[in-house]
């Protein structure tokens, strides 16, 4: 993405050539005698011989950003076990980097490319699996479930049995439900809880592959700010339930591998922008934004293309990047193919790349005002950054 250092100065895009998730997840794969995903793989040893160990747990810290392990924990565990940066996916947010943490697949492949998103003639979310419009919509959450998920679970295919540990609220979700397969989901209350069951579970003498998703620093960073004290807290908490981990671990030949999905930024609630307060440039769109606060999808009305851009870059230039979804697709930002067949569709004609600071919404009718302290899936390298460590005994 070099050409586009001066046309998106400061941004930073993924790497599916060895330095990303994506590469991360073809690399495990092999090393646990999964398939091969016909990905490129890692460009480092960071995994090399894993599989040989009794046990192997990947911690997926949602929201845990290198500039956040930078900041808020320069000291801590995590810290010191810190191997490497990688790159997240594009967009770099949950519903499509934990996607292919749990397919092995880009993207481009799976398809789940924002919070919101384009699914037939509705706007869905497709991690809470709700309908955002249109307001009357019938659709039920298996129906669209049915519909949507396509690309195959990556754990099933391990050659050892593989458990997921969710929080409760989504362990039995349809998006969960499809993305384990036919592996054991394993509800629980909050961190410590997690952490507890996790160590019980490494003192099983048959080898086996733990997936824990923790996403109580997401939360509390969406609500008080990537660099707030609240945050810090969070993580030196996370980071301690860690340590007693690796204790665990340690009896038990247990390797311990840590990454994130994205990472944030701070979102000032002065550069909030209402797309839908001006009436003339959001009278051109065909249906409501989707994607994301920090990358917004816009399909626009039949032949309004040009006259959309053109107002964007006039009334929105000081908060994002316009670009044609056209280009980012040619540009291979969602990851390498076979695209999924609705994958240009969802992306419409133009994308809003929000310049760092900014964030862009619209409001439907009972929806509330949306507005978070920070945020993230945009292309500042703080969003994209994530931190890979990795533990052995």
């Amino acid at each position: 993405m070099e050409n586009w250092n001066s046309r998106f100065p400061g941004a930073a895009w993924p790497d599916y050539q060895g330095g990303g998730l994506l590469n991360l997840m073809q690399t495990l794969s092999l090393e646990l005698g999964g398939p091969d995903l016909g990905h490129a793989p890692l460009d480092s040893e960071v995994l090399a011989g894993i599989g040989r160990h009794r046990h192997v747990c990947l911690l997926l810290v949602d929201g845990l950003g290198e500039a956040q392990l930078r900041r808020l924990g320069p000291n801590s565990r995590l810290a010191a076990l810190r191997r490497r940066s990688l790159s997240s996916v594009f967009p770099p947010t949950t519903a499509a980097a934990v996607t292919t943490v749990l397919t092995g697949q880009p993207p481009s492949v799976h398809g789940l490319i924002g919070w919101h998103q384009l699914h037939g003639e509705e706007i869905i979310a497709p991690l809470p699996l709700y309908v955002r419009h249109p307001a009357d919509s019938a659709s039920a959450a298996q129906q669209l479930a049915d519909s949507l998920f396509c690309a195959p679970p990556l754990f099933e295919h391990f050659a050892r049995p593989a458990f997921l540990m969710l929080p409760a609220d989504i362990a039995h979700s349809p998006c969960t439900r499809h993305h384990a397969g036919s592996c054991l989901r394993l509800p629980y209350r909050d961190s410590a809880d997690a952490f507890a069951q996790l160590s019980a579970r490494l003192s099983s003498p048959a080898p086996a592959f733990h997936y824990l998703y923790l996403r109580q620093l997401d939360a509390q960073m969406h609500a008080t700010g990537p660099d707030s004290p609240q945050a810090q807290q969070a993580l030196a908490e996370l980071d301690d339930e860690l340590g007693r981990l690796l204790e665990e671990a340690r009896q038990c030949d247990a390797a311990v591998v840590a990454i994130a999905d994205h990472g944030f930024t701070a979102a000032p609630a002065a550069q909030w922008v209402d797309v839908d307060a001006d009436q003339e440039l959001y009278g051109l769109l065909a249906r409501p934004l989707s994607g994301e606060t920090r990358m917004a999808y816009c399909h626009v009305k039949p032949g309004c293309v040009e006259r959309f851009l053109a107002l964007a870059e006039a009334r929105l230039g000081h908060a994002c990047w316009p670009a044609r979804s056209a280009e980012l697709l040619a540009a291979g930002v969602y990851g390498p193919g076979p695209a999924h067949p609705d994958l240009a569709r969802r992306c419409g004609d133009v994308v809003l790349i929000a310049k760092p600071g900014w964030n862009l919404r619209d409001t439907l009718p009972g929806e509330r005002v949306f507005l978070e302290a920070g945020m993230h899936a945009g292309v500042h390298p703080d969003e994209m950054a994530v931190p890979l460590m990795a533990w052995r005994p």
